[in-house]
């Protein structure tokens, strides 16, 4: 990761780029893919809350890449909330207009909701209603849905599954080969090249504002068995698909986000969380304590948990950064203690690293060529 004492470093053709947009409380994050062979890069997004600041970050981010405007990839709405789809409609109107919408398929009534239904049709535009296991391929990089699980995804609003439970969860590997053809090789011999490399290290896990019910799923569909050296037949032995560099901490970093052993299982060097710290009190009628005042966001039983897997955090707000120790004499990270957009790059196979903007919610942010 970038440090004050390091020189920064140029972002490189292959390397995957996670720009996480500061948009005060709410999700808005360009997915930035290695350039193909022709040298051009492809763009996504997952959830936008701001169209405007997104639509000036995408033509800055197109301008400095030499690319002519063109349109989205894909476009995920995670979920019908407000902060992670509030931007879509825009977004769908403009020059970036995605070729496919990706949604977890949990129907809404809001009237934002309905405006994506209908640009997805005035725009013949692919929609995809996601679920567990589904994959997308771009050259060198691998999409994997770990969520909605198919379990939850037909229980939406019927049975009690909430809102945030569907949300979808998308885990994006980065390979210095094509991975379509790396995944062909796979089936040769009686030794599992799947399960000889390090994927982790070029993983992002984006969360959504995924629960416990979510995750629960997620490892039951996707387990982390023990490794063998050789097998025969071929069947892969240890292939641990939540192992991750980088994980955009769900729901903000709320009390409900993710549990410690789904961290654990992830192992993540960076955990980005997209938030404005909001304060609560809570009355306590069985307690001598009467009534407790909290952080919200990021909550501390989250930010304990990512600490615990030695995760180092940043927050869009600043707000962790600034916050003192446990044992209240030091701050944890001062360099980082503002607002600002989080830009991460993932190399295929490398080491990630980092830079945050100082722009505040309501300022432009001027993508980074160099991290």
């Amino acid at each position: 990761m970038t440090t004050a004492a390091q020189e920064p470093e140029e972002i490189k053709p292959d390397d995957l780029v996670l720009h996480f947009l500061n948009v005060g409380f709410g999700d808005n994050i360009v997915v930035e893919l290695p350039a193909d062979d022709s040298g051009r890069r492809r763009y996504g997004l997952v959830d936008c809350k701001d169209s405007v600041k997104t639509l000036d970050y995408l033509r800055k981010l197109m301008t400095n890449a030499g690319v002519e405007p063109s349109r989205l990839a894909f476009v995920c709405a995670t979920h019908p909330h407000s902060d992670h789809i509030s931007g879509i409609p825009a977004i769908i109107k403009s020059q970036y207009c995605p070729e496919e919408l990706w949604e977890s398929g949990f129907r809404h009534k809001s009237q934002t909701y309905i405006r994506i239904l209908e640009g997805v049709i005035n725009e013949k535009i692919r929609m995809v209603r996601v679920s567990s296991g589904m994959e997308w391929y771009f050259p060198h990089v691998l999409i994997t849905a770990l969520s909605p699980s198919v379990t939850l995804r037909n229980r939406f609003a019927t049975y009690g599954v909430d809102m945030n439970n569907g949300s979808v969860v998308l885990r994006i590997e980065n390979n210095k080969e094509n991975v379509i053809i790396r995944k062909s090789e796979e089936y040769e011999g009686n030794k599992s090249e799947e399960a000889e490399r390090k994927a982790g290290r070029s993983v992002v896990i984006l969360a959504g504002d995924a629960e416990f019910d979510s995750w629960s799923h997620v490892c039951q569909e996707f387990p982390m068995v023990e490794r063998t050296s050789t097998h025969d037949p071929l069947v892969k032995k240890m292939v641990n698909y939540l192992s991750a560099a980088v994980v955009k901490v769900a729901h903000h970093g709320s009390m409900h986000s993710t549990p410690l052993d789904v961290y654990e299982k992830m192992g993540p060097k960076l955990a980005v969380i997209s938030t404005k710290q909001k304060a609560s009190s809570k009355k306590l009628e069985h307690s001598s304590l009467g009534e407790i005042k909290r952080g919200l966001f990021p909550h501390q039983s989250a930010a304990i948990a990512l600490e615990e897997c030695g995760a180092e955090v940043l927050t869009t707000d600043g707000s962790y950064e600034g916050q003192l120790r446990a044992d209240g004499t030091t701050k944890k990270n001062l360099d980082n203690a503002h607002e600002g957009t989080i830009v991460v790059v993932v190399p295929p196979g490398g080491v990630i690293r980092y830079t945050k903007k100082n722009d505040e919610a309501k300022d432009m942010a001027d993508p980074p060529r160099e991290v």
